[in-house]
């Protein structure tokens, strides 16, 4: 009988000091939530703060916490590990990159972890008329994370020689290629991921077309190209362009023009760079010496002058059918032209401005 009494004495003393143990880490979890912030004081992370925090693949819910708490997203990691485990998720932190605000609820910190890393898109807009440079400089400042030196080394044409196959000989630079449109970017693009992107691009949007003119006249696709890039820079109002591209066209197949093609556009792009790439032009200017001044040098300039949208293409493909070999602008507000089929006409037109 003595030994059984001693038995049941030594469980309720072992009863007796679980319970007093599990009593006092509660109140100890209790108690750090108010104590353990007054005591950091000097220390504690203003709130409100957007930090970023990068749960790592393999991090345990120990280490999830410290992480947490020493960024100031969460007050105290041993009441999160707490909360964490009473709701059961902790096989459902998931591993990625957080942008979260210090001094956030457990609660609100535990849904982001584990709904999971959002995917950051930048959108990335090149207009159309975008010279190469424009669309670097635009490129830089829509997607902060692409280097500089790395992009103009993906601008390099010799990367693509496989893309443009048997007219890699025929092209020197990108100029005209990199399509206008607005592309979605997120953190893991390279600039060579962009640049193919932009090509990619222009293929999809040229393909369908329609051809046949271009290889009823010998022109190339490049050529056809080439020709966009020009109606894109002249044509201000969307009705115009297929009366730009008749021009283009006229002038390149008549003797009364001596095949100059005479764009002020071919010149700006000439004089053009970083901080002024279309600047206004002077007549001095119409003498600068360029193979792209087309006041001098007669046919196509040796490259596009701009990444042309994909109505500037389709007017290159069909342009009207009119006999007009001169265009001059009568209103400077909304860069309408008068077209005229005569140099007298022309002249007359530029008179009554």
């Amino acid at each position: 009988m003595l030994k059984k009494n001693k038995s049941i004495n030594f469980r309720k003393f072992h009863i007796i000091i679980s319970a007093a143990f599990v009593t006092l880490l509660l109140i100890f979890a209790v108690t750090s939530c108010f104590v353990q912030p007054a005591e950091q004081g000097k220390n504690q992370i203003p709130k409100g703060i957007e930090v970023e925090v990068e749960i790592a693949e393999g991090m345990n819910l120990a280490q999830i916490a410290n992480l947490l708490a020493e960024k100031g997203v969460v007050d105290d990691a041993f009441v999160f590990r707490l909360f964490v485990q009473q709701k059961g998720k902790e096989k459902n932190l998931l591993p990625g990159k957080y942008r979260m605000l210090t001094g956030s609820g457990n609660e609100e910190v535990l849904n982001i972890i584990m709904a999971g890393e959002k995917v950051v898109v930048f959108k990335l807009t090149i207009p159309e008329g975008y010279n190469i440079g424009q669309t670097k400089e635009k490129i830089l400042k829509d997607i902060p994370f692409i280097d500089a030196g790395e992009l103009e080394a993906a601008m390099d044409i010799g990367n693509y020689y496989e893309y443009f196959g048997h007219f890699s000989q025929l092209i020197t630079n990108l100029e005209g290629f990199l399509f206008p449109k607005t592309y979605d970017v997120t953190v893991d693009y390279t600039p060579k991921n962009i640049i193919e992107m932009l090509l990619a691009q222009y293929q999809v949007e040229t393909q369908p077309l329609d051809w046949s003119y271009a290889d009823e006249k010998g022109y190339t696709k490049y050529d056809i190209l080439n020709i966009a890039s020009l109606i894109e820079r002249e044509a201000y109002i969307p009705e115009e362009r297929q009366l730009i591209s008749a021009v283009i066209h006229n002038r390149l197949s008549s003797d009364k023009t001596n095949k100059l093609l005479q764009i002020d556009a071919t010149v700006q792009y000439a004089l053009g760079q970083p901080g002024d790439w279309w600047p206004i032009i002077n007549i001095p200017d119409y003498e600068f010496d360029s193979p792209y001044n087309t006041y001098i040098h007669q046919g196509l300039p040796p490259t596009p002058i701009c990444s042309p949208g994909l109505e500037s293409i389709k007017a290159a493909l069909a342009p009207a059918d009119v006999n007009y070999l001169y265009y001059v602008v009568i209103d400077e507000n909304t860069h309408e032209h008068k077209f005229s089929e005569t140099f007298e006409e022309h002249v007359n037109a530029i008179n009554q401005k």
